[in-house]
């Protein structure tokens, strides 16, 4: 086990350590008379910092795990599945899809309900009505669904419309930059400043709220959208509407292309959110007016009350499935928004274009384990029915899974990350490299999106984290460069990496690093990506850093952009650029000391009260491509040797264990879970491979009395020590939950 500085051996181990060493009667009479007198020592502590094993279950019965609000939705533990029904789903049989929904444990589905088909009889003339629907089948599934206790939630898509309507109504219509619409399969686009979805959507959403009791409302497909189903960009809407709109808002003409270079294009990524969000929070206040009680839940943070996302796999991209894409995404709004609910859906189909087959059911249930121990709802979307759809190989887990949750719902109620880390949504591959590294290493961390930074939408204060990281996070307004430096001076630690601050919010270059807490000129110059480049570790670097750690090496390979950058004179570099080395062919593949630069590619500075660590490249980018253990070796050194941030979990568990620590609100409980991603192989998931004999300790939120291991079902035993708790874990198969009570 590992275990911090200050935390070692209990000093009671040492007479039988000390005795193992010892060969003659001599030395163990020596001994003994040692060990009497550090008994008579122990006899005047008290019992209690005595390490005592216990044994206890604990009693969920007894467990009261509160609210978090008054919504039946935000931090509450439901489990949500999305059937995106077919046109021919509509003569199913229906008692059988509500038996279904029951059998996997359900309370709250996802029915389609209007926008692109009409599941139920519209009078409205521009709304398509299901041909093959002889009835009401919206009507009869919520009755269905309603009398076994599960709430529904109505679906509804006005990215596309019928193509007979859309010839009676070419003002509501999307126009690629080749002048043409888009027609796909007989659904035409429509466009986000048409009439239809600002002005005819309502009245849809009317006819439907005020005919059946929902619970929720889902919408599909938001904002700008240019890509078809095949993945086809077909530009930058050029319609009457956004061309009208975005003159009378920016003065500039539509752009064509799509370029960060172009500050008319910036603008028009501007406008882009400010239009989509004021849509959003108009449907809000319609959808209110017309039932204040329904849950509002798409891919916006704003006007929502719960913030859609998806765990799926693709055949169009290259590499591997990114392990931790569902702790990402729930993450993301757990750790940056009090008043959203993250929902997170696990698309059960292989890809787009493979909609009829599933994807790999052990990497399914990775995802799906990780909202679970994350925290958040679970929510699974197959297209057809669990009755009808073809590949039913992940369907057994997903009774299982949910089922367990449903058996232990209150542990998954009203819940809180406990961790000092927070991380800041940057550029994609720095950002999941970081996350890599962090859950490796089982570094608890919360992540925040850069809006919610600073602000009282977090669930928690800033300056509660010890330690903020901002990987790469290029765009930073006046707000938020205030609010890190802020946050540095008054006693915070902070790791920044690649270009952070260098631009505004827009993506503007301003060709300087704006942040004075990283302790560097804002001045830099750009070292371009090249192969054979380096950062040469000194043998000072080695003893400031961690000589232990560095001992074997003296070069970090440094494939990335690079700032040279000036140290301020109260900052200290570390690790010199060494850039193009020679490396072909082998005869002449060597370095000389001159041609190792003065540039440093770790800077460490005092600000105020706090502390900063600044890593002009990117060290997660690198990670996340090669995973090399160098570049993994220097972040840690940054965030546990130089800001002296210690693990509030420490552990033997292998990286292949993904682990959480959660706690409950009301002073509950709280539980540490585990992941077991062993089943990789390249690109295939296999079963995972069983993992023994975890040791685990950590400081408790309150003295714990019991604990229990939920997944397999035993209590623990566990001991006490110095207000930490430790304990071994037997075995993960697919997950474990550590759960102790007080």
């Amino acid at each position: 086990m590992k275990h911090s500085k200050g935390e070692g051996r209990s000093r009671h181990y040492i007479p039988h350590i000390f005795l193992k060493k010892l060969t003659d009667m001599k030395s163990i009479i020596v001994c003994s008379f040692i060990c009497c007198l550090l008994v008579i020592s122990f006899e005047g502590e008290s019992q209690s910092a005595k390490p005592k094993i216990k044994t206890a279950s604990v009693n969920l019965a007894a467990i009261d795990p509160g609210r978090y609000d008054a919504s039946w939705w935000n931090r509450a533990p439901f489990r949500l599945v999305q059937t995106n029904l077919r046109e021919i789903d509509a003569t199913m049989d229906v008692d059988a899809y509500v038996q279904s929904m029951v059998d996997a444990s359900a309370n709250i589905v996802l029915i389609n309900v209007g926008g692109i088909v009409a599941n139920y009889p519209t009078k409205l003339p521009y709304h398509y009505r299901n041909t093959f629907m002889k009835g009401d089948l919206v009507g009869d599934l919520i009755s269905g669904l309603h009398s076994k206790g599960i709430k529904v939630i109505g679906r509804f898509d006005f990215s596309k419309i019928n193509e007979k309507l859309a010839a009676q109504k070419p003002e509501w219509l999307y126009v690629g930059t080749d002048g043409k619409n888009v027609n796909y399969n007989g659904q035409v686009h429509t466009c986000i400043n048409g009439g239809y979805q600002q002005q005819y959507g309502f009245d849809i959403l009317k006819e439907a709220i005020t005919t059946y009791p929902l619970d929720g409302i889902f919408f599909n497909m938001v904002g700008y959208t240019t890509y078809d189903y095949s993945f086809v960009d077909h530009g930058i809407c050029q319609c009457e509407n956004c061309k009208k709109r975005f003159k009378d808002s920016t003065g500039h003409v539509l752009p064509v292309k799509s370029d960060m270079n172009d500050p008319v294009f910036r603008e028009y990524n501007a406008f882009k959110k400010v239009t989509a969000d004021q849509l959003f929070k108009q449907i809000q206040q319609h959808i209110r007016t017309l039932n204040p009680k329904l849950m509002v839940y798409t891919y916006s943070d704003a006007g929502v009350d719960m913030i859609a996302s998806e765990s799926g796999s693709e055949v169009l991209t290259q590499g591997y499935e990114w392990n931790y894409h569902a702790t990402d995404n729930v993450k993301r709004t757990l750790g940056s928004f009090k008043d959203r609910s993250p929902g997170n859906l696990l698309i059960y189909f292989q890809a787009i274009g493979f909609r009829h087959i599933g994807t790999s059911p052990n990497l399914a249930r990775v995802w799906m384990l990780e909202n679970m121990l994350q925290g958040a709802p679970l929510g699974f979307v197959v297209v057809g029915t669990l009755v009808n759809y073809e590949d039913r190989v992940f369907i057994p887990t997903l009774n299982d899974l949910y089922g367990f949750h449903k058996k232990n719902e209150k542990l998954f109620t009203n819940l809180q990350a406990v961790t000092k880390v927070a991380l800041v949504r940057g550029s994609k591959d720095e950002y999941e490299g970081l996350i890599k590294i962090l859950s490796e290493e089982h570094i608890m961390y919360d992540i925040v999106e850069t809006s919610a930074l600073g602000t009282d939408r977090m669930p928690r204060k800033l300056q509660d984290y010890e330690a903020l990281i901002l990987g790469d996070v290029t765009n930073m307004d006046e707000r938020l460069v205030s609010v890190v430096d802020e946050y540095v001076q008054n006693g915070g630690k902070l790791i920044a990496t690649g270009f952070t601050s260098t631009k505004d919010l827009s993506g503007k270059p301003l060709d300087k690093i704006r942040l004075q807490s990283l302790g560097v000129s804002p001045d830099y110059e750009l070292f371009k990506q090249a192969r054979s480049t380096y950062l040469k570790v000194s043998p000072a670097d080695k003893s400031s850093l961690g000589q232990n750690d560095f001992k074997d090496f003296s070069l970090v390979m440094m494939y990335s952009d690079f700032l040279k950058v000036k140290p301020q004179t109260s900052a200290t570099g570390y690790l010199k650029l060494l850039p193009e080395t020679r490396f072909g062919p082998p005869e002449k593949a060597y370095y000389s000391e001159e041609n190792i630069t003065d540039y440093p590619g770790l800077i460490t500075s005092g600000y105020g009260k706090g502390k900063s660590v600044f890593i002009p490249w990117k060290l997660g980018t690198q990670y996340e491509f090669k995973g090399n253990y160098a570049q993994r070796i220097l972040f840690l050194a940054a965030l546990r040797n130089i800001l002296k941030v210690e693990n509030t979990i420490e552990t033997d568990a292998p990286a292949l264990i993904e682990m959480s620590h959660l706690a409950n609100r009301n002073g509950a409980y709280e539980w540490i879970g585990m992941i077991n991603h062993s089943g990789q192989i390249g690109g295939s998931f296999r079963e995972p491979v069983p993992i023994y004999n975890t040791s685990v300790r950590f400081k408790p939120i309150k003295p714990v009395k019991a604990i229990s291991l939920l997944r397999s079902g035993k209590p623990v035993n566990f001991k006490t020590n110095n207000g930490w708790v430790e304990l071994t874990v037997p075995e993960v198969r697919d997950f474990e939950m550590v759960v102790c009570t007080y």
